[in-house]
């Protein structure tokens, strides 16, 4: 069993990165796998954000052990903050992001 961390930097309005990470998640769930948005990429945890295609990836992740973490500078740079934030996600600051990729034997950046 590994530790992986996925990071989604890419936005979920631009091209497809952000779909295929979360299914990369789901599909490692026999690891220890954690989800985190960081950069631009924070655009797709928001609640106001088409969720159609990943909805599905969102709800069952948490119900796969796959934590979901949230870079809570990237998020107040873009101008939001934690209730616009959908359910189920941690926000990381600085020092939380630096453990999670510190701990990561892999990381995978989408």
């Amino acid at each position: 069993m590994k530790k992986v961390v996925i990071m989604i930097r890419s936005k979920p309005i631009t091209d497809l990165n952000y779909y295929e990470a979360l299914r990369t998640a789901a599909g490692l769930w026999d690891h220890e796998v954690k989800v985190l948005w960081t950069g631009k990429g924070v655009l797709g945890a928001l609640k106001t954000v088409d969720q159609s295609l990943t909805n599905r990836f969102l709800t069952d992740l948490p119900d796969l052990d796959i934590e979901l973490y949230l870079e809570k500078s990237s998020l107040k740079k873009i101008g939001f903050n934690d209730v616009d934030v959908i359910d189920g996600v941690e926000l990381a600051d600085t020092q939380k992001v630096i453990e999670l990729l510190q701990e990561a034997e892999v990381t995978l950046v989408f």
